[in-house]
């Protein structure tokens, strides 16, 4: 199958699962959200051919917990895991960035992404109750994850890393969405946000690992 085609069964899978949801199809809901990610798994395993090994096999591994991650939050009585396994897959996606470049320490672009991630804690803190201290360390953890894609694109402006920082950033949009929907006030485009943001940050990533190979990693 072409990875044109492929891009476009994700898309329709994705749109399928955001239907779902507005018209309440439960088990329509329940077959095309884990599809959904499952497609976008399959990303790196077929087309990634000449990929950096180690990169590519941490950022499945990552997937994979964002598919669990998927399953839980199906259901509002497994949220605490749902997160768990999403912080998970934030931390293998973090260590897959520095297996190319290290673990970068630039600053500069850092202090936007502590300037977003305060503004939004803010807003959340006096709604989350007893998740306070998870919440507090699924933000760490997707800023961090963030603040080592931006710094690939800053080191290197290759293609695969634009991919990665890109990706990363909506996933920070539709995590924030996210919980603006679930602890402060649903409203009626938050599902559609939510999701498109979601898979296209993980569809993203996931095509990173067809452009990023042994030339991209520093050999210092």
């Amino acid at each position: 199958m072409k990875k044109r085609t492929h891009l476009v069964l994700i898309v329709i899978s994705v749109i399928l699962t955001i239907t779902s949801v507005y018209i309440e199809h439960k088990i329509m809901h329940f077959i095309f959200k884990p599809l959904s990610t499952i497609l976008v798994i399959l990303l790196p395993v077929l087309y990634a051919k000449n990929t950096l090994k180690p990169y590519k096999n941490i950022i499945l591994l990552g997937l994979i917990f964002c598919l669990i991650g998927d399953v839980f939050l199906m259901f509002d009585s497994y949220f605490v895991f749902g997160l768990a396994s999403f912080l998970i897959g934030h931390v293998l996606f973090i260590y897959a960035f520095t297996t190319i470049n290290g673990f970068s320490k630039n600053i500069k672009t850092l202090i936007p992404l502590l300037m977003i991630a305060s503004i939004i804690f803010f807003n959340l803190k006096n709604h989350l109750g007893d998740l306070l201290i998870p919440v507090i360390l699924y933000i760490t953890c997707i800023v961090l994850m963030a603040w080592q894609a931006i710094n690939l694109y800053v080191w290197k402006k290759e293609y695969g890393f634009l991919l990665i920082t890109i990706g990363a950033c909506l996933f920070m949009v539709s995590d924030t969405v996210l919980s603006i929907g679930k602890f402060i006030s649903d409203f009626t485009i938050a599902q559609f946000l939510i999701s498109s943001t979601y898979w296209s940050a993980i569809a993203l990533i996931a095509l990173s690992t067809i452009y990023i190979n042994d030339k991209s990693k520093s050999h210092i």
